[in-house]
């Protein structure tokens, strides 16, 4: 490729411009960088937390430079998944496994309403939200599918349709596109932030029980792909951090590789056929995200006058969190929507007559996944150590106080790993980690999803160094939140 001196000039002034733009703008938008917070924070404040971010800061920068020597392409052929052997299919143990769940679920809703008040003694609360949504959103993202297997309406919507003979009575409107995800995906996020009882067990079981009707009825009507695809939100949250996992199967293969291998195998954009209404719910798991560490720190609570020390409560803040989650998520959407379009403008001078801003966002949301991830397990890690103790001895108790299932008798929960400072750096190198490679796969994943608009290596780096820049800021500021104090 023959490039001018003019054309020479123009790109390295550009390329100035959107450093400086890309740094001004992780100094300012520091919502987006909230991420886990970590239990024992008097001990955490003790490590030398500052020669951990240098060094993830590093790391990433290194693996921005290394990129540079990578052809286009290069990256997946680099990152190839493994076939490990055939995995048959049966039918009856599909539709077995599937009706455990069915039964499972309404036993925890029963659980709910008519068992124990306490969170941490009843069924419900330690299945939903330590099990649930912190333990199993972890394997459906690091190692295999889950959700496929525990759907809670595959039993229900199938038994209903064989015996009403019921068939489905509407198209989906293709203009609503996955909008009503995006929707049911703020709701989820409000119940968890801002709701003053999430864990009571009696109001989880009707909440609960109520989109599970609410979710049944929609199947019904519209069918349960379609429903699934563009209103469930577990469905598609599980779907999108499915693409991470390192196990699974294509064409009766059981196949591994490295977490995000599913992308690399991509070509070009095109293929992951997202939508943007489907590319904005990606975004908006890592905004939510995001606002859940963030709405702890000292930062947010003074900043909507509210003491960290004497912490009010749930019921005082509603509003203020509300618009603090919607106010992060539109940021979140805006200030990576601007990145990647000035690094396409950079790319060539006729880029913006090739692709659209939505196009373009469609194409970068699911680089965006690992640091999702990442950002789920770390900021979940510190309570799944000790929420986790409750889920044993409620196995282990499930035939009653004299029979001990797991011989757990005489076990007592305890966090005492949260008062030494080694196992407190132990804890808190973990959760680093998983944020530094979170931010390193996302880095490889843009970089190969640009691989498919640009066909040179420089294009393809120019186009990159906005969000890149952003990056390396957003994981020393997250990295350094990791060891803020937090309150409420």
């Amino acid at each position: 490729m023959v490039i001018s001196s003019f054309s020479f000039g123009f790109a390295s002034m550009a390329r100035l411009g959107l450093i400086a733009i890309a740094a001004v703008i992780s100094v300012l938008c520091p919502m987006r960088s909230a991420l886990a917070h970590a239990s024992g924070q008097s001990f955490v404040m003790l490590l030398p937390t500052g020669v951990y971010t240098v060094t993830g800061v590093i790391v990433v920068g290194l693996t921005i430079v290394l990129l540079a020597a990578t052809p286009p392409g290069g990256l997946s052929r680099l990152i190839k998944p493994r076939a490990l052997f055939s995995m048959p299919r049966s039918r009856r143990v599909i539709r077995f496994i599937h009706a455990l769940a069915g039964v499972g679920f309404f036993f925890l809703i029963m659980r709910g309403v008519q068992g124990s008040t306490d969170p941490l003694r009843n069924p419900l609360p330690l299945g939903f939200w330590v099990v649930f949504w912190m333990a199993l959103v972890m394997v459906e993202g690091l190692l295999f599918s889950v959700w496929s297997w525990l759907n809670p309406w595959v039993f229900a919507y199938h038994l209903m349709r064989r015996t009403t003979r019921w068939q489905v009575k509407r198209d989906w409107p293709r203009r609503w596109g996955a909008w009503p995800a995006v929707i049911t995906l703020f709701a989820f996020a409000g119940f968890t932030l801002a709701d003053p009882a999430p864990n009571d067990p009696l109001h989880l079981a009707r909440v609960i029980m109520g989109y599970w009707l609410f979710t049944l009825t929609g199947m019904l009507l519209f069918g349960f792909r379609t429903w699934s695809r563009h209103v469930e939100v577990f469905s598609l949250f599980f779907a999108w951090f499915g693409r991470l996992r390192m196990l699974s199967v294509k064409q009766r293969q059981l196949c591994l590789g490295l977490p995000g291998w599913q992308i690399f195998q991509l070509k070009t954009p095109a293929q992951a056929n997202t939508g943007l209404s489907s590319a904005i719910f990606v975004l908006m798991m890592l905004g939510v995200g995001s606002f859940d560490g963030f709405n702890e720190t000292f930062f947010w609570l003074g900043w909507i006058n509210v003491n960290p020390l004497d912490f009010p409560g749930r019921s005082a803040i509603i509003f203020q969190t509300l618009g603090g989650l919607l106010l992060a998520n539109l940021l979140l959407v805006a200030v990576f929507g601007m990145l990647i379009w000035l690094g396409h403008l950079a790319a060539s001078d006729t880029a913006y007559l090739h692709h659209r801003l939505a196009d373009l966002i469609r194409a970068y949301a699911p680089s965006l996944l690992p640091i999702a991830l990442a950002y789920h397990i770390a900021h979940y890690l510190p309570s799944l150590l000790v929420d986790g103790q409750y889920v044993l001895l409620m196995m282990d108790g499930l035939m009653g106080s004299d029979v001990h299932l797991l011989g757990l008798g005489g076990f007592h929960v305890t966090d005492g790993f949260f008062k030494h400072q080694d196992t407190v750096r132990i804890i808190w190198l973990t959760q680093a980690g998983c944020v530094v490679t979170g931010h390193v796969l996302s880095v490889l994943l843009a970089h190969h999803i640009a691989g498919g608009f640009y066909h040179n290596r420089w294009e393809t780096m120019i186009s990159q160094m906005p969000l890149a820049f952003f990056m390396v800021a957003y994981t020393w500021l997250g990295l350094w939140l990791l060891a803020s104090p937090k309150g409420g």
